[in-house]
């Protein structure tokens, strides 16, 4: 027998996770964690208030090439089990019209919860170690060589090992990307992580122009006249380009396309709830007294009708009456469709999460267990499935983590 039945890399939400539930089926489980503090992703989201889940759990708010992968994991452990798992662990869920949060508010009570459990179990988590490189004994058991502290090398030793190291977001949350290096040497592909949940960058004489801007609004990414995504809600205009939940949903898309070398450009409908036929009506049926900067400002905040009128090359003081039918047509087409060229996205430390990882293909969707190396478990974001915001990403962590830590610490009576 090794030193341990299960060695878990990672100590975040979805190690957590694994390791409270292979020590609950009986392993004798070590966490090996990089950073000072466990969970520290988990104390980020929600704006610190942590949107653990989503009551909404359509497969197509997680984005992979094997939509039936999730729908898998969601059938073993979904949101309803997620929330009953906190509940067992006292903490109060509040519902805020679909998104989940501790009832509290406050991030740091899951992690706490979390921990508490881990000790009941007799989890032992040890801090400041990294992992350099897992290699496979003679026996088929795992030898995890480390750096503690910063100088000494240390190694592990396990039947079983989870890795559940996160992406390469925040890195200092602890999600560096080392996990990728381990499972590449291997033996599996590494589809290239490319951030996702994050701002999209544009070029455009005008953006300092709106910089501050908060709208509603329709962003549309465009592949030649091919439609990739859309998306609607709050906007948010800066000098770089634009940001928001929507812009936040289709980055990931961006981020891919730009990486396969072809061109985006965002389309943007700054007024959703109009046609371009009503639209044109509005501005026609304006007083003719009325110049038209004050026409598109009683439409759309006053910088972004500053961009419009610059864009459609006319005067701010033309009186509507002075318009001609083209100007009209010029204007309503720059509101409901002003097209942008894409140039990139936020980077790493600006992005919630990565699209990309290890291939699903590769993952047995029903243990959680690499196909490519018997007795290795692959949980989170580790894994190309990244969900859209709304707590989605925390969920895939719980559900992977619980399946990969049920089936590696599960112990057969003898």
């Amino acid at each position: 027998m090794s030193d341990n039945d299960v060695i878990v890399i990672g100590a975040g939400a979805s190690g957590l996770m694994a390791a409270i539930t292979a020590a609950g089926y009986g392993s004798k489980v070590t966490v090996l964690e990089h950073m000072d503090k466990p969970g520290k992703k988990i104390l980020m989201t929600g704006n610190g208030k942590c949107n653990y889940s989503n009551t909404l759990q359509n497969i197509d708010c997680y984005r992979t090439v094997r939509p039936e992968f999730v729908k898998s994991v969601l059938n073993v452990f979904g949101q309803k089990q997620a929330t009953e798992f906190f509940s067992s662990l006292s903490i109060v869920t509040k519902d805020k019209n679909g998104y989940l949060y501790p009832y509290s508010g406050q991030a740091s009570i899951i992690v706490d919860a979390l921990i508490k459990k881990c000790d009941s179990l007799k989890v032992n988590i040890i801090y400041n170690v990294h992992c350099h490189s897992i290699r496979r004994t003679s026996d088929g058991r795992f030898v995890l060589t480390c750096i503690k502290d910063s100088d000494k090398q240390i190694e592990y030793k396990s039947e079983r090992v989870i890795v559940s190291t996160g992406g390469k977001t925040y890195e200092k949350s602890g999600s560096d990307g080392s996990g990728y290096k381990l499972l590449k040497k291997l033996g599996h592909k590494i589809i290239k992580p490319l951030p996702a949940l994050t701002a999209i960058k544009c070029k455009d004489e005008y953006l300092k122009l709106w910089k501050g801007v908060r709208c509603d609004g329709e962003i549309t990414l465009m592949c030649g006249n091919d439609i990739i995504v859309k998306d609607k809600g709050e906007l948010q205009l800066t000098d770089y380009g634009i940001s928001g939940i929507p812009v936040f949903q289709v980055s990931r898309y961006a981020s891919r396309y730009i990486y396969n070398n072809n061109k985006v450009d965002a389309l943007i409908d700054f007024v959703p709830f109009y046609s371009y036929k009503q639209l044109s009506e509005h501005i026609r049926n304006a007083e003719k007294y009325m110049d038209i900067y004050q026409v598109i400002s009683g439409i759309v905040n006053r910088k972004l009708a500053q961009v419009v009128i610059k864009k459609c090359n006319i005067s701010p003081d033309m009186h509507v009456s002075e318009l001609s039918n083209r100007k009209i047509s010029n204007i309503v087409e720059t509101l409901k469709s002003m097209k942008m060229p894409v140039t990139g996205t936020g980077d790493y430390s600006q992005a919630q999460v990565c699209t990309g990882g290890v291939a699903v293909d590769e993952i047995n969707e029903k243990t959680m267990e690499s196909l490519i190396c018997n007795n290795l478990y692959i949980t989170g974001e580790l894994m190309d499935v990244d969900g859209i915001c709304g707590g989605y990403n925390l969920q895939w962590a719980w559900s992977t983590g619980y399946i990969a830590g049920k089936n590696a610490g599960y112990v057969e009576e003898i």
